[in-house]
């Protein structure tokens, strides 16, 4: 009969062997979960930040559109003033001209000028026929 103790102990050795290797394997299991757990929570920690980091790019993105409008606007502007300020300059009186309206002043100006009125020239002419 020391054969069924002997299976005894032997099954007894398999099922505590059993029993640590499950152990064992629950231990692991317990330590992937948390390590699966930690590595989960850092990806939602980085998606986020991503989403976070999206929207400010994004708000971003729409500030500098506006900017641009903005300069695009002052740019036409800009370019409406310069075009009416060229055609101003274009209609503003050029130096030859101006020159020529000196000399007519300078001709018909009366202080420089020797006029004759109309009496003086029918005197002069009078005094013309007589010593002819």
């Amino acid at each position: 009969m020391p054969e069924p103790k002997k299976q005894q102990r032997n099954a007894s050795a398999i099922i505590n062997e059993v029993i640590e290797r499950v152990n064992s394997d629950t231990q692991r299991l317990r330590v992937l979960e948390q390590s699966s757990g930690s590595l989960a929570s850092r990806l939602d920690g980085l998606e986020q930040a991503m989403l976070q980091h999206k929207k400010e790019s994004q708000k971003h993105a729409s500030d500098l559109a506006a900017q641009i409008s903005l300069l695009d606007e002052r740019a036409a502007k800009a370019e409406s003033t310069m075009k009416e300020i060229v055609e101003h300059i274009r209609k503003l009186v050029t130096q030859t001209q101006i020159k020529e309206l000196e000399n007519l002043v300078d001709i018909y100006n009366p202080i420089k000028s020797n006029f004759v009125t109309r009496e003086e020239l029918d005197k002069i002419l009078s005094e013309r026929l007589r010593k002819k």
